[in-house]
């Protein structure tokens, strides 16, 4: 259950940051944000499930958290022309 639970909140934060381009139809970027919303809250039902209600929301969010920035991190890299912008000394 772990690993679904990991997998769902990675597709969620992808969601969601594919819902923030402002040219972005706003049908489509109402229903990311419901898809996103809906994968966290599977996502904690799964760590709740397969850990217990005393741990399973603390290492959701601990998951949560590094799910983010993975994410962050992976759709940074992967931008088109994403080059570092300074001079080299």
């Amino acid at each position: 259950m772990i690993p679904l639970g990991v997998v769902l909140l990675l597709a969620a934060w992808w969601a969601l940051a594919a819902a923030m381009p402002p040219d972005t139809a706003r049908p489509r970027r109402r229903a990311l944000r419901g898809l996103a919303v809906a994968g966290v809250t599977a996502s904690l039902v799964c760590f709740v499930a397969a850990i217990g209600i005393e741990q399973g929301p603390v290492f959701w969010a601990a998951v949560l958290m590094l799910s983010a920035l993975l994410v962050a991190i992976v759709r940074a890299l992967g931008q088109p022309g994403a080059r570092p912008r300074g001079r080299r000394g």
